[in-house]
């Protein structure tokens, strides 16, 4: 087996009510300021083809799923506000 190494890069721009907090769980994720919490994930998606403009779906199995996130060795997820 070979490693891979995939690295997201993602810039929203959000309502000026959602803060940074420190989760039960011990981890940083969003407070929406509705009662909600949002931790940032990767979400595999797939598609069948391999041409232009293919339709790519995260509608798959359970298993699948599994086999991918059995994978994942090690995770890690940094999140800050940069601007206000």
């Amino acid at each position: 087996m070979k490693k891979l190494q995939v690295t997201i890069t993602l810039g929203m721009e959000v309502p000026d009510n959602w803060e940074l907090v420190e989760h039960q769980d011990g981890f940083t994720v969003i407070d929406t300021g509705d009662g909600k919490f949002l931790d940032m994930t990767f979400t595999p998606v797939i598609t069948s083809e391999n041409a232009e403009n293919s339709e790519w779906t995260y509608d798959y199995d359970d298993a699948f799923a599994d086999k991918i996130i059995d994978m994942v060795e090690e995770y890690d997820t940094e999140m800050e506000i940069v601007s206000a």
